[in-house]
């Protein structure tokens, strides 16, 4: 295949970890494949050529959006003119559902086909924009076996490739040699703080989270505090609540794995963090909250008995779940407390775990995506 040039769009620090990891797989098979389009560091570092940065779309509401428009006109033009003079061979978009419905439209307007790789949560709420997808998108790449199934009821071409996040689980040393590494004794009880990777979420919930955390250092003096940095979040986003807070806390930036194998439980915010939670093993409180006028229309919206993708894996509200007005610091301290003090919570969450590892599908997930990009370039 000589020289396929490919648009990626990914938004957010996961995102653009797949995306990533889907570049080297394609790069693996056709090497002399180019690629431009949005992205952060991890995809800067696979080659590709970046229109913009990812985080500088990055908005998780109705309102928040509106700051972010200039933004996000600047970077749709800037596709629109590569898709124009390139002409690429095939466009791949990430999640990202607002801003990537848009580059659909513009792709198809060009006549590019559309490999959407991570679905949006069209499943749980907004269902109607399965009709979008069908008309802009060539074909859905799914990561969870429900969405398979969800997708073909809706007539829609879909290919269910696993969870990529299984294949990037690094191999850590013994949960111990963990601890040790990031400063803890043996009696320290460590608490794992995961506020989300966008400007608005670590905003909403990085506070309470902390104050919080004082509670819990008062009612269990042996607790630490840690805050892994996902690659994609400047730590200017969180110093400032940092030096706010009533305790100290451990600031340790690209070392996510490492803070949760350690960790005794984490207090995270819903998405894809929660997953990565899970999959170390840790016990955890999920947590969410959206500006006032977008959780009141999402709540008209959703379909689903839970919001975290953890718990909708384990089909059960295995780990406790704290929305919008219910995130307050005295609701986190008693729900963390809850799995802290009662054992067998613990065993109950073990159980759950392997049921959701069992529906993330086996390692090579971005290699099975990869084959299906190839599939539809040779079309």
């Amino acid at each position: 295949m000589t020289a396929p040039k490919i648009m990626v769009v990914a938004g957010e620090a996961s995102g653009d970890s797949h995306a990533a990891r889907l570049v080297q797989a394609i790069r693996e098979r056709c090497p002399e494949a180019e690629f431009y389009g949005i992205g952060g560091e991890a995809l800067a570092g696979q080659g590709m050529q970046l229109a913009c940065r990812a985080e500088t779309l990055a908005v998780i509401g109705l309102t928040e959006v509106f700051e972010k428009i200039p933004a996000v006109w600047q970077a749709l033009r800037t596709l629109w003119r590569y898709l124009r003079q390139e002409r690429p061979q095939l466009v791949i978009l990430v999640d990202f559902p607002d801003f990537n419905f848009l580059v659909a439209r513009l792709a198809k307007w060009c006549r590019v086909p559309v490999m959407y790789y991570i679905s949006p949560q069209v499943w749980a709420w907004r269902q109607s924009r399965v009709r979008t997808i069908s008309r802009l998108v060539s074909r859905m790449v799914v990561i969870f076996p429900f969405e398979e199934e969800f997708y073909r009821l809706h007539g829609v071409s879909v290919s269910y490739v696993g969870h990529p996040l299984v294949e990037t689980l690094p191999k850590l040393p013994p949960r111990a040699e963990c601890r040790r590494l990031l400063g803890l004794n043996p009696q320290d009880l460590a608490v794992a703080l995961l506020p989300g990777s966008r400007a608005g979420e670590i905003a909403q919930l990085l506070p309470d989270m902390l104050s919080s955390a004082f509670q819990l250092q008062e009612k269990l003096p042996r607790c630490r505090f840690l805050l892994p940095l996902a690659p994609t979040v400047p730590p200017a986003l969180v110093q400032q609540p940092l030096c706010h807070a009533q305790i100290p806390v451990d600031l340790h930036e690209g070392r996510t794995f490492e803070v949760l194998a350690a960790a005794d439980i984490a207090l995270v915010a819903s998405g894809t963090a929660t997953l990565e939670t899970a999959l170390s093993g840790t016990p955890m409180v999920i947590v969410y909250r959206l500006a006032p006028l977008t959780y009141y229309v999402g709540r008209l919206l959703i379909r689903v008995p839970h919001i975290g993708i953890v718990n909708l894996l384990a089909a059960e509200g295995l780990f406790p779940e704290l929305i919008q007005h219910e995130v307050t610091p005295a609701n986190i301290t008693a729900a963390a407390l809850k799995l802290i003090c009662e054992p067998e919570q613990i065993t109950r969450i073990s159980t759950g775990i392997r049921k959701i590892w069992h529906r993330l599908g086996g390692p090579g997930a971005s290699g099975r995506a990869a084959a299906v990009a190839l599939e539809l370039l040779r079309k």
